[in-house]
């Protein structure tokens, strides 16, 4: 069985360049703003394993969509790794309190995000 990765950013050259490193491995959806990567979310009846997300996007930023993940039964229990640009601690910070689980810098090392995607998932 593999694993689905739904990759949350507004970057359509950083939503390619991660999918042709992980769809050797995993499943991957793609979502090109907040609220799409949260509608994905509600209607994947579970199929969604871990979410790579962006901080920075225009509508509906990464922290608001960790703000509603926290109510969404559905979305709760599902690891977010945080795609940033930026190396701020507050950010960081903020992102954790949130309910984050990892962060990576972007632009992403593929390397890294297996890694990533590995440590959450438990494997």
């Amino acid at each position: 069985m593999k694993y689905t990765v739904l990759i949350a950013d507004d970057s359509k050259l950083q939503r390619v360049i991660l999918k042709e490193n992980l769809k050797d491995i995993y499943d991957v959806a793609e979502a090109s703003c907040g609220q799409e990567c949260l509608d994905l979310v509600e209607n994947s009846e579970g199929k969604i394993d871990v979410v790579l997300l962006d901080i920075v996007m225009p509508g509906m930023d990464g922290f608001e969509v960790l703000r509603k993940r926290q109510r969404s039964e559905i979305f709760k229990n599902i690891p977010v790794i945080v795609l940033t640009m930026s190396d701020m601690k507050e950010d960081q910070e903020l992102a954790e309190q949130l309910g984050a689980d990892g962060f990576l810098l972007k632009p992403v090392n593929p390397k890294d995000a297996h890694f990533r995607i590995r440590q959450v998932l438990g494997e």
